[in-house]
């Protein structure tokens, strides 16, 4: 009895030594790095984080927004209609990581890179 006593003691003691940063920051559920290259420009990557939304992405919010009813698959994102010119600038498109603990690893080739935001909206506009 006593030995509990002296435990309970000794962790009530203890308690406020525990440094503030024990409640680290909250850890993403899906953490994708972005790029996009087109053949005539420079490349542009990017990092973006939902649940909850984050990262370097400029529109970080809106692209998990679109993401979440997809479970990550930007490929089944409904195609936004805009009109591209008939420009050809052979434009790849990269995603890397995890989406809710599941890894990705995609890339593909659009005609421009207007194809590419108009086939992925927020998610590759950047």
């Amino acid at each position: 009895m006593a030995r509990t006593r002296l435990l309970f003691a000794c962790l009530a003691l203890a308690a406020p030594l525990v440094p503030a940063t024990a409640q680290a920051a909250p850890l993403h559920a899906s953490g994708l790095v972005l790029s996009v290259q087109p053949e005539m420009g420079a490349l542009s990557t990017t990092q973006l984080n939902c649940e909850p939304a984050g990262g370097l992405h400029k529109n970080a919010q809106e692209a998990c927004d679109q993401l979440t009813p997809v479970e990550g698959d930007f490929r089944r994102l409904p195609d936004s209609g805009a009109l591209c010119t008939m420009e050809l600038n052979p434009t790849k498109a990269t995603l890397r990581g995890k989406w809710r603990n599941k890894r990705i690893d995609f890339q593909q080739v659009y005609s421009n890179p207007c194809v590419v935001r108009a086939s992925t909206g927020k998610v590759f506009d950047f």
